[in-house]
């Protein structure tokens, strides 16, 4: 009997990519080929590449050239995603490569894939304004993203999106619904919601209250998914009441993701952003308000073109007075064809190293304090990882990680426990230790225990080996 060929997927870039990519991995084994995590094994290896910036662009450059270099005679190479959406990103990548499968076309992998291996090319859909979906199977981790939408209707003058994507296209309501139950169904514990504005899902089906009525259809027909969180949401006035509605429902964790990329008003409209820092503060007051306990996470960007001192001292007071949870900051990089690309009065590269050292570290001492306040508070986990650590006198023992409500998988900080955990369940523990972005705590049947006895298990010394359910 004949081999079944195999195809070996390598994911770049962000959340979105990784829907995506499983989306082709899903088209491609309807058609009879099998995944394997082996390149060397695959007769079709798929490059979903990142195009954002010039340094993940390097990146999908060179995930290509090592799977190049390794190469076996009839082996196909396909470039997919963001970075062959643009003809001048496209001309970055080596030469050799058998396909190019922009971001809008991941859909059509099948009939690439089977077009260069001559198999018969199965009818594809016409493209829709849609959104496409597809059937989720099994995870092997306790999240999955689930993306709504894809492209983005802003023009903000440093980022190459819309571009890259064009303006935004929304799933439909139901098709999202389904694939919410089928990964519930299958074990998923949290789904997170993506696009590159959340915040405006459904705006192009027509949708008034889009987002907000997607949650609740979400909480109507997958009672039981525990956890819901969003990401990506531009900081609009349609955020008041879509925290109103997460107020209600009971899956929806108390999170907020909100890039707002810099405070200085003439800054943020150069950026043509919302250029209001006081309804920044009013839409942080009222999210605090709204929902107790809310972590907030938030992206700046230090370095754009004509950023002077001022303007960054009041982009780092503004940080100081929010105290946010969670802070990403990257120093500005020069996109092609972007508008910014063409502004005047660039900020020297070691300046903006500088100002965004100066941010992480003011926001590592935040981030400390905040952490510190929950020392002794009992919060329920998500295990995601175990292995083992070793303590002073150089002894083993069990270690697992996971995340509470306030931390996003891959950006936030973990929890960790020195006991063995079961992986992709919900654990409840007792926060023991605080550290700038991670937390220690204690299983709580191992608490009662130590207060009982006035004993409890060494602080680990450094944690080894964690094999994570990702």
């Amino acid at each position: 009997m004949d081999r079944p060929l195999r195809f070996h997927i390598v994911t770049l870039g962000c959340s979105k990519n990784q829907v995506d990519s499983e989306g082709m991995a899903q088209r491609l084994i309807a058609r009879g080929l099998q995944p394997t995590d082996e390149p060397d094994e695959a007769a079709v290896l798929v490059v979903n590449t990142c195009g954002f910036l010039a340094a993940a662009r390097a990146e999908s450059r060179a995930a290509i050239e090592e799977l190049a270099a390794r190469r076996r005679p009839g082996q196909i190479i396909i470039a997919a995603g963001c970075m062959v959406s643009l003809d001048q990103h496209r001309a970055e990548l080596p030469p050799g490569l058998d396909a190019y499968v922009p971001t809008h076309d991941w859909n059509r992998i099948d009939a690439v894939v089977a077009d260069l291996l001559g198999l018969p090319i199965p009818s594809v859909l016409e493209s829709t304004r849609d959104l496409p979906s597809f059937p989720r199977l099994p995870v092997r981790r306790p999240s999955a993203y689930v993306k709504i939408a894809d492209g983005c209707d802003h023009r903000c003058s440093f980022c190459a999106i819309p571009l890259i994507k064009g303006n935004q296209r929304s799933k439909r309501p139901s098709e999202i619904v389904r694939e919410i139950r089928e990964l519930v169904n299958a074990g998923t514990k949290e789904v997170i919601l993506v696009a590159q504005d959340t915040i405006r899902y459904g705006a192009d089906l027509g949708l008034r209250n889009g987002l907000p009525d997607l949650l609740r259809s979400i909480a109507e027909h997958v009672p039981d998914l525990p956890w819901l969180r969003l990401l990506y949401l531009y900081p609009s006035p349609l955020l008041f009441r879509l925290i109103d509605t997460m107020a209600e429902l009971k899956p929806c964790v108390p999170y907020l993701d909100i890039p707002l990329q810099h405070a200085d008003p003439v800054l943020l409209r150069r950026m043509m952003r919302p250029s209001d820092p006081d309804f920044y503060r009013r839409l942080i007051a009222y999210a605090r308000e709204r929902l107790p306990d809310v972590a907030l996470r938030t992206t700046f960007i230090v370095g754009f073109p004509g950023e002077t001192d001022e303007q960054f001292r009041r982009l780092y007071d503004f940080v100081a007075e929010m105290e946010f949870d969670h802070v990403g900051v990257f120093v500005y990089s020069r996109e092609q064809p972007t508008p910014s690309a063409r502004m005047e009065d660039p900020v020297p590269p070691e300046v903006a190293e500088e100002r965004r050292a100066a941010l992480m570290e003011l926001q590592q001492r935040i981030s400390w304090a905040r952490n510190k306040t929950l020392v002794g508070k009992i919060l329920p986990i998500l295990v995601e990882g175990t292995g083992e650590v070793e303590d002073e006198r150089g002894n083993r023992a069990p270690l697992s990680a996971g995340r509470a409500a306030r931390h996003a998988p891959e950006v936030d900080g973990l929890v960790f426990v020195p006991e063995e955990l079961p992986l992709g369940e919900f654990v409840t523990v007792r926060i023991t230790q605080a550290e700038p972005y991670d937390l220690w705590a204690e299983p709580l049947a191992q608490a009662k225990r130590r207060r009982e006895t006035g004993r409890g298990r060494p602080r680990p010394r450094r944690q080894t080996g964690l094999k994570t359910s990702h």
